[in-house]
């Protein structure tokens, strides 16, 4: 368990404090000590170091200046960890940037959860400390509780999550056994038994019911993404989660509110205006489109990687070409399809982006790739019939339009052209190429 996770091999330094409290055992105790300090190196090694490589979006805390404003946001979150292993309401899927805001100073309230937590850690430690002899599943559950924490709590090496409530799975173990020693000590002896095993009742009755909900919540993305955006309004990566289900379902005005509450939240965001642009691009607003693309290429790119970066790569090169600039339009399709090659409406751009350029036959070789994608795409066979056109194959003509109109005849540019290839166009009319671009998660 320790080679797979940190709290795995927090278990053998929790049975060595064991062995000293309840035991005396000293052999056994530095015994489990030199265990647990083998299995921890065996696994830092393993892992090629503690160091946690993630963006300020994920882990604001270690990117402050301020060795105060470090210190105090990493003791709160030591007391949100608290909150929600005691009652846990409201959660998220995720506590990015800025789910909990930075600590400052110490005139900030949430001093007060900060102070609340640590003393309420320190007296049942004394209890327990007092109370060993006679009641051991008291310190046995608190150590249970807080050892295998200690690695998500940021204080010997840094964590690649603000909150992680998976982190306090095993913890639960702990605060189970803890509640339950408390319960039935306190209600042993006291005359207030029935009040005491109510409250624990009450208790067990919220775990439950917050165990349903939330379960409710997982079921869909759909569902979690949305509910979670309620209470988590001030978390970067929920909102453009929300935005990002909103767009799915073709709702492109709300996704861009969405979007941009999250850009309002941080700015520097790579991977939002992407979504931005795209959506722009749908709507037909084309230099604000543009603008975004210029963000993106003047920022840090955060959010983009080596695994996604075709997607404005693609989209780039699409609005280049539908804006007339096809040089450049080409150069940005090509670096994205070479990338990621499914990409239907990218092919039929770059297509006619070349036709425009006078490359004929890259032009239908492009065409030939967007129709092995969707070889339903009316678009596609339209533009390679006006290629066949330009070069005078008049069969490889017929054959496209006919493909076409049985595809969409009521496709403007398709209907435009058949009206051309087949003489009732006025004197001075072209054919049309046709640009399109799907909505996301669509060919």
């Amino acid at each position: 368990a320790g080679l797979c996770k940190e709290p795995g091999f927090t278990i053998l330094f929790f049975l060595a404090c064991a062995e000293v409290v309840l035991r005396s055992r000293w052999r056994h105790f530095f015994g489990l000590l030199l265990s647990f300090a083998f299995v921890g190196a065996v696994r830092i090694w393993y892992v090629g170091g503690a160091e946690a490589g993630f963006g300020y979006v994920d882990t604001p805390i270690k990117y402050m200046d301020s060795k105060l404003t470090r210190t105090l946001s990493y003791l709160y979150q030591h007391a949100y960890y608290a909150k929600i292993l005691v009652l846990p309401w409201h959660q998220s899927w995720d506590y990015s940037y800025d789910s909990l805001p930075m600590l400052h100073t110490f005139e900030d309230v949430r001093m007060m959860a900060i102070i609340s937590a640590y003393i309420s850690i320190a007296a049942l430690v004394a209890l327990g400390l007092r109370l060993c002899a006679r009641a051991p599943a008291l310190i046995l559950g608190l150590g249970l509780t807080i050892i295998p924490f200690i690695p998500a709590s940021n204080l010997f090496f840094l964590v690649g999550t603000t909150i992680g409530e998976r982190l306090l799975y095993p913890c639960t173990v702990g605060w189970s056994l803890l509640v339950a020693s408390v319960g039935s000590r306190s209600s042993r002896r006291s005359p207030l038994r029935g009040v005491i095993w109510a409250v624990f009742a009450v208790l067990l009755c919220v775990y439950l019911w917050n165990s349903h909900v939330r379960m409710g919540h997982w079921t869909s993305t759909t569902k979690l993404f949305l509910t979670d955006a309620e209470h988590w309004s001030r978390s970067v990566k929920v909102v453009h989660s929300k935005a990002s289900e909103l767009q799915a379902k073709d709702d492109l005005h709300g996704a861009l509110e969405y979007y941009l509450k999250s850009l309002a939240i941080f700015d520097d965001q790579a991977i939002t205006d992407y979504c931005i642009a795209r959506i722009y691009i749908n709507l037909g607003r084309f230099d604000e489109a543009r603008q975004r693309f210029d963000k993106i290429l003047n920022g840090h790119g955060i959010g983009l990687h080596d695994g996604n970066d075709f997607l404005w790569m693609t989209d780039l090169g699409y609005l280049l070409v539908a804006t007339g600039s096809v040089e450049g339009g080409i150069h940005y399709l090509n670096e994205g399809l070479q990338r990621f090659a499914y990409s239907c409406y990218g092919w039929n751009a770059l297509g006619v982006g070349q036709l425009r350029m006078g490359q004929h036959e890259q032009a239908v070789q492009s065409f030939m790739q967007g129709l092995q994608c969707d070889p339903d795409s009316a678009s596609i066979w339209s533009n390679i019939a006006v290629a066949f056109a330009q070069r005078h194959q008049v069969p490889e003509l017929t054959e496209a339009m006919q493909k076409a109109m049985a595809l969409n005849p009521q496709r403007p540019a398709v209907a435009w052209n058949m009206r051309i290839f087949t003489g009732q166009g006025l004197l001075g009319e072209t054919p049309q190429l046709d640009l399109y671009i799907p909505l996301p998660g669509r060919r």
